[in-house]
C-alpha cells in the first residue's frame, strides 16, 4: 500500500520537472556572441565619440548611475579616478572641451584592440579586458594602453558602468 503514494510522488514530481523545463523552453536563450557584439558596439562608440570630441555622443554609451567609475593613471606615475556620473560626466566634458576642443583637435586619430576577453557574470553583467593601440595624430607612433570595462545592461541596452584606463606614456611603439 506504501508503494502506490510513493509512486504517485514520483510521477506528480516527474510532471512537475517537465511543466518547469517547458516553461523555460519558450523563455529567451542567452545568445553570448550577439550580445558581445552589442556591447562591442557601445564600447566602439564610447571610445570613437570621446577621441573624436563629441561630448553628446560620448554620455549616450555611459551609465548614469552613482557607482560608476572611471580610472586612469597620469603621466607621473599617479593616478585620478572620477567616482558617480556626475564626476564622470564633469571630467569628460571638461576632457573634451580643453583638449580635443570639442572635435577640433584629433590627439589619437585611429585605435584598435587585441586580445580581447569577456566574462559574462549572468545576462546583465559583462567584465572585459583588452590591449589598446592608440595612434598618435603627429606620426607613425602610438601608445599602448591595457583597459578594462564593466558593462551593465539596461532597459535601454548595454552600458559601461567602468573604465579602467591604464597607459604606458613613456614607451611609444610604431603603429
Amino acid at each position: 500500500m506504501k508503494k502506490l503514494p510513493i509512486l504517485a510522488l514520483v510521477l506528480f514530481l516527474f510532471s512537475c520537472q517537465k511543466s518547469i523545463e517547458t516553461a523555460n523552453d519558450s523563455l529567451p536563450k542567452f545568445d553570448q556572441a550577439a550580445e558581445e557584439k552589442a556591447i562591442m558596439k557601445v564600447i566602439e562608440n564610447e571610445t570613437s565619440c570621446f577621441f573624436k570630441g563629441d561630448y553628446e555622443c560620448w554620455t549616450k554609451s555611459w551609465s548614469h548611475q552613482p557607482y560608476a567609475m572611471q580610472a586612469w593613471n597620469n603621466d607621473n606615475g599617479t593616478f585620478d579616478a572620477a567616482v558617480g556620473w556626475d564626476k564622470i560626466n564633469s571630467q569628460g566634458k571638461g576632457w573634451i572641451e580643453k583638449y580635443y576642443k570639442n572635435g577640433e583637435n584629433v590627439i589619437h586619430p585611429k585605435f584598435k584592440r587585441d586580445t580581447i576577453q569577456f566574462k559574462f557574470f549572468n545576462e546583465k553583467t559583462a567584465y572585459l579586458i583588452w590591449r589598446q593601440v592608440n595612434a598618435d595624430a603627429k606620426g607613425p607612433k602610438a601608445q599602448v594602453s591595457q583597459e578594462t570595462r564593466i558593462m551593465e545592461k539596461e532597459a535601454d541596452g548595454w552600458k559601461i558602468v567602468n573604465v579602467t584606463a591604464i597607459w604606458d606614456s613613456k614607451n611609444k611603439i610604431t603603429y
